[in-house]
């Protein structure tokens, strides 16, 4: 927008925001975000209930985006912007700073965090999405293997 000299808002919106221009002219944004599950607020209420004494959030999200997250489930410490192995870190820093009783657990929906879950003491994974990707992606590939291979060659 602003290499061609289009006007338009910076949003405060929780996400990605793509802003559209047709014709130099411009038309609207779409936002771009994982949704928050539902009862995930009132899980985390639960824990702190019960036995959590904190709740840390380790995200790649932008740093705007894991602070409203993070505020609206009552996190205690959010990360953001973190690639894999900066989460690593993070959790190496929590263990350490963690009495010999305490537990560190960590949640997470997707496969690339795998480094994060093998080093909590209990690690918590919904990977059915990052399966079923991970899986549509091989079938891809083997597709187009196929299609190459059926391919005469033409010179």
């Amino acid at each position: 927008m602003n290499k061609e000299n289009i006007k338009f808002e910076i949003l405060d919106l929780v996400g990605t925001v793509v802003h559209i221009a047709i014709d130099k002219e411009y038309d609207g944004y779409i936002v771009i975000s994982d949704e928050v599950k539902e009862d995930s607020k009132k899980a985390i209420n639960k824990l702190k209930e019960i036995v959590v004494k904190k709740t840390v959030m380790l995200t790649g999200d932008a740093i705007s985006v894991g602070e409203k997250v993070g505020e609206f489930l009552g996190i205690d410490e959010v990360h953001a912007e973190l690639l894999p192995d900066q989460k690593v870190e993070q959790l190496e820093r929590l263990d350490k700073a963690r009495s010999v009783k305490e537990k560190l657990a960590f949640v997470r929906d997707g496969i690339n965090d795998a480094p994060v879950l093998a080093r909590a003491d209990i690690g918590i994974a919904t990977m059915s999405e990052a399966v079923i990707a991970d899986v549509g992606v091989s079938i891809l590939a083997i597709i187009n293997a196929m299609r190459i291979m059926r391919t005469k060659d033409k010179l």
